[in-house]
């Protein structure tokens, strides 16, 4: 069977899935688009669920949206050094999995934070 190609992307990328509040997508895609060449964020869900305790019409602090970080496969340790970073300064974002152009759905199912990964 061929691979599915709507979640396919380039060999040479990888990917992580992001949760953060809708508020900071703009400011996120911002920081890594200023690092030349570390890679690109693409919004996945900016409509935001709320996060526990928030009502539906409260600021979008409250809501949670979802974006995708791309990056070449050798900005790797760059990216997670970023993210690690920016949660430092008290930016609220989850790492909900990695995505890489050879990966496996098994892969995909865990739900990964910041701290699974060796690097930071």
């Amino acid at each position: 069977m061929p691979p599915d190609k709507s979640s396919s992307f380039a060999p040479d990328m990888g990917c992580f899935v992001l949760r953060l509040p809708v508020a900071r997508i703009v400011i996120l895609s911002w920081i890594v688009s200023e690092y030349d060449g570390l890679g690109y964020v693409k919004t996945e869900n900016a409509s935001g669920e709320c996060i526990a305790g928030e009502t539906p019409g409260s600021d979008s602090e409250g809501r949670n949206g979802y974006v995708s970080l791309f990056f070449p496969e050798g900005k790797r340790d760059d990216v997670l050094e970023l993210l690690g970073a920016l949660r430092k300064e008290g930016m609220p974002l989850d790492v909900l999995h990695e995505k890489r152009a050879d990966h496996t759905a098994e892969d995909t199912e865990r739900e990964w934070t910041l701290e699974d990964f060796d690097t930071i």
